[in-house]
């Protein structure tokens, strides 16, 4: 397998969880030996809440194959889940309440691109396909600053360090990207009571 390069600003983020983007263009990094995807994510502390989603929905053995299947991930910080389960979406393994099943292994696979894209590969235009086929991560960029979008969350910078891993690419962004409308599902109706009671 192709060596994990994990770089020198990897450390920074674990150190620093609020780490911001800059305006440089991103860089790859310094060598540390052999890490999958699922390896990398799993020593990522700025990452834990996703990585503890993919666990949940069994998407953590996928990004740990071998380099024969190359992916791509986009991986939101645990600030950008915050967030978003202040809103009411948050992840049910992590929260316990929020998405159902289902709506989180959709939400973590729009996360995930099939193929090896560092952000030299990143065109403004593409649009590349996720995991679910039906939904598409669109790229744009403004100069050297790229940027990321989902079906309903406005583009998403990209930070200034992403990593190479023996089976693929971790960019980290500091939103969650979604592929359905950002807003809670209406309760369900409560089942009608007999009559006389």
């Amino acid at each position: 397998m192709r060596s994990c390069f994990i770089a020198s600003a990897f450390l920074l983020l674990l150190a620093f969880p609020g780490w911001p983007a800059i305006t440089q263009a991103p860089r790859p990094a310094l060598p540390a030996a052999g890490k999958t995807v699922a390896q990398t994510l799993a020593q990522m502390g700025i990452a834990a809440t996703f990585y503890k989603g993919l666990k949940a929905a069994r998407l953590d053995s996928l990004l740990n194959g071998s380099s024969k299947n190359q992916y791509t991930v986009f991986v939101p910080s645990n600030e950008a889940f915050k967030r978003l389960a202040e809103h009411g979406l948050g992840l049910a393994s992590t929260t316990g309440r929020g998405l159902d099943q289902h709506q989180q292994e959709l939400l973590l696979r729009f996360h995930v691109i099939p193929g090896r894209y560092p952000t030299e590969a990143l065109k403004s235009g593409q649009a590349l396909r996720s995991l679910n086929p039906a939904f598409a991560v669109k790229v744009s960029a403004q100069g050297p600053r790229v940027f990321v979008s989902g079906t309903n969350t406005a583009p998403v910078e990209l930070l200034n360090a992403y990593i190479l891993c023996s089976n693929g690419v971790i960019h980290l962004i500091d939103d969650v990207l979604l592929p359905f409308a950002r807003q809670v599902a209406p309760p369900r109706p409560a089942a009608p009571r007999p009559a006389g009671q």
